[in-house]
């Protein structure tokens, strides 16, 4: 009867160490990491964050953490990224005030501004 009790007790602990080192893996910042400030980053089609404040003469960075190529692409004449592949970066400095909306030009659906105050 010990040895029957023993085996249930481990297996059980073995089951919560299991669990719990599962637990801490879903919880990882690795696979969701935050964008610093002034960084956004392109990752699921959408741009991440889509609206950015930002003060005259600050550098924004963009960066591709989605598995296909996007551009940053001004609406009106300002910045182009070009072709942005997976994991590259585009950075631009906003050195005049106003509120700057841009888009990838392969996907309608990413749409995102910056104002710069």
């Amino acid at each position: 009867m010990r040895t029957f009790q023993t085996a249930r007790f481990s297996l059980l602990l073995l089951s919560l160490t299991l669990l719990l080192g599962w637990m801490g893996c879903s919880k990882s910042n690795d696979s969701n990491p935050t964008p610093a400030a002034n960084e956004i980053f392109l990752k699921g089609s959408v741009f991440s964050p889509v609206t950015l404040t930002v003060a005259v003469n600050t550098t924004v960075k963009w960066t591709n953490d989605d598995s296909m190529a996007h551009t940053v692409t001004s609406d009106s004449p300002g910045f182009d990224s070009g072709n942005l592949p997976a994991g590259n970066v585009f950075s631009h400095q906003f050195t005049t005030k106003g509120t700057f909306a841009y888009h990838c030009t392969y996907h309608s659906n990413m749409k995102a501004t910056i104002i710069v105050q």
